[in-house]
């Protein structure tokens, strides 16, 4: 599929890998209203856990626009002291985590990626409630800030349209 680990994601990082993915989304699915909070600007992170987490969100996004009829899902994304958190709800009809357990929508896969990288994954739904999901990420490994350079390098090859 497209979104599996786009160059913006490589070129930008996750906030602007998801914001760019919810884009796309809300030019397909007008019904639905996506909101994305973050304070994570030019940090990058290891790129595997850039993709996991990337690959997650997508991954939570297509299961609510496939099963849940939902009109607005809320994402939130922040990165303090050595973790990243992201936390995903939509409004839709939920289920029960107990007839769900692993098996369904993804999830397993979900669960699977978040303890890849040793992280911690909360689900919530019942029918009738939406869903929540809760995630957790050490990043332990050293964040680096984009230097005004690397950005505008990043820039000029985007507007010449090189890949790098």
């Amino acid at each position: 599929s497209n979104n599996l680990s786009p160059h913006v994601l490589n070129d930008f990082g996750l906030a602007r890998g998801i914001k760019t993915f919810i884009e796309r989304v809300a030019s397909l699915h007008s019904e639905v209203t996506v909101s994305f909070d973050t304070k994570i600007r030019t940090e990058r992170f290891d790129s595997n856990i850039e993709v996991i987490l990337y690959r997650v969100t997508c991954e939570l996004i297509n299961n609510s626009l496939k099963h849940s009829q939902c009109t607005k899902v809320c994402i939130t994304l922040n990165h303090d002291n050595n973790h990243i958190k992201l936390d995903y709800s939509d409004n839709g009809c939920g289920f029960s985590t107990d007839e769900i357990g692993d098996s369904g929508m993804g999830i397993s896969n979900i669960r699977s990626r978040v303890q890849s990288l040793g992280g911690k994954l909360r689900l919530e739904s019942s029918r009738g409630n939406g869903m929540s999901a809760h995630i957790e990420v050490s990043t332990s490994t050293t964040t680096r800030q984009m230097s005004r350079r690397d950005i505008r390098r990043q820039k000029i090859k985007e507007k010449n349209g090189e890949k790098s």
